[in-house]
């Protein structure tokens, strides 16, 4: 799945062209899904991996919440997912699983890049210090039966430090992914995003 710097990134570009009311609310929505373990629950995932018919019913979460869409931690939540499940298609099924599996050391290469596309992702989109604040303070969320808003709070500390990184890193090549692939699947996740809230608010 994105990383929660990918996923706050989504957020924060989404908001930019669609009329959130709260941002605070909208950017926790939007990372609030992977602040529990395991995530079976909390990413509404269907199928199996085995077969590859693993993805995430988005839609399912929506037709769950239907009553509170005028949140717009919901609507965070539900860009989250719409972002995961792009990233589970045009990633992890078709490519990464299986290299993941025939390589145990590209797991640590893996992580690596995504602490180095953490540093590179905030410089390259410049929203660091606009963002940092809101990370800070919990305004009052839906309590999900999935996530609970004490998970989003405890969750938020590891948010805040993945946004801290040492200048000379964001040099440093990557060694799975390329950066304008990433860039490319947070835009797409962005597209696809406001699509589908679109929809949603008609």
């Amino acid at each position: 799945m994105g990383s929660r710097i990918m996923h706050l990134m989504i957020a924060n570009r989404i908001a930019e062209y669609f009329p959130v009311e709260d941002k605070q609310a909208f950017l926790l929505g939007g990372i609030a899904p992977d602040a529990v373990s395991p995530k079976e629950l909390s990413h509404f995932f269907k199928g199996e991996l085995q077969d590859y018919s693993r993805r995430i019913d988005y839609n399912g979460f929506l037709d769950k919440y239907r009553s509170q869409t005028e949140s717009d931690y919901i609507l965070g939540y539900f860009v989250h997912l719409i972002a995961d499940d792009l990233w589970l298609k045009g990633f992890y099924l078709p490519w990464l699983k299986n290299r993941l599996e025939a390589d145990n050391e590209l797991s640590n290469l893996y992580y690596h890049d995504f602490r180095l596309l953490n540093a590179k992702l905030l410089k390259h989109y410049g929203c660091a210090n606009e963002l940092n604040p809101m990370l800070r303070s919990l305004p009052t969320i839906c309590e999900l039966q999935e996530v609970k808003s004490q998970d989003v709070e405890s969750f938020l500390p590891d948010v805040i430090n993945d946004m801290e990184y040492e200048e000379d890193v964001i040099n440093e090549t990557l060694n799975v992914f390329t950066f304008d692939q990433i860039i490319g699947y947070i835009e797409t996740s962005v597209d696809k995003g406001l699509v589908r809230l679109k929809a949603v608010k008609r």
